[in-house]
């Protein structure tokens, strides 16, 4: 991540570019300790799928950032939001949706990390159009936000959190598989349940 390629700007855009990635990432376990595991298990799977989808170096290494950086936007998020037990009201929905836009706003304002401003923007759209902030559908949607949201996904069926009690791996991809062509890429969701079966077996 973060390539020096020729002379002193890019090497000082790379250094920034570190910094900026470790401070965001700093901010958000302070507020949830835990929340580095998984942001680092999404960052994986998203690297893996990126590879086994064919994709070149420089859309992987985009990718592998918006993955840790996913849900920075919910840094504005309040807490009583985000640890409410049970299910939100609507207007808590409406304030929850904020959040990848407040994460393109971040990343945009470094211009190290901007170029994974629109995946983290794009990371809760949908494959049939009925996702947010914008309502992309299908191929609209950015390759890369279309692979971060089966990682992420993934993960977060598989913790336990204020509203929902963890899942085991099987079931996870079973989920996966039943929201293929719904909520999720087909050709995503197939690559990374088959690079997770072969994993675990």
């Amino acid at each position: 991540m973060f390539k020096t390629i020729n002379g002193q700007r890019d090497a000082g855009d790379a250094i920034g570019g570190r910094d900026g990635l470790y401070l965001l990432l700093k901010i958000l376990s302070e507020r949830n300790p835990g929340v580095l595991d998984d942001l680092n298990r999404v960052a994986r799977l998203a690297i893996a799928t990126a590879e086994g989808l064919g994709l070149d170096e420089d859309d992987v290494e985009r990718i592998e950032l918006a993955a840790r950086l996913h849900d920075v936007g919910m840094i504005a998020i309040p807490d009583t939001i985000t640890n409410k037990p049970g299910g939100l009201i609507d207007a808590e929905w409406t304030i929850m949706r904020t959040h990848p836009e407040v994460g393109q706003r971040i990343l945009a304002a470094a211009p190290a990390l901007a170029p994974a401003a629109r995946l983290v923007r794009c990371h809760h759209e949908r494959y049939d159009g009925r996702g947010y902030p914008d309502g992309l559908k299908g191929e609209d949607i950015p390759i890369g936000a279309r692979i971060i949201a089966v990682c992420s996904a993934f993960v977060a069926m598989m913790r336990h959190r204020p509203f929902s009690d963890a899942i085991t791996v099987e079931e996870a991809l079973a989920e996966i598989d039943s929201c293929s062509g719904s909520q999720f890429d087909p050709h995503v969701a197939g690559v990374f349940c088959g690079l997770v079966r072969l994993a675990s077996g």
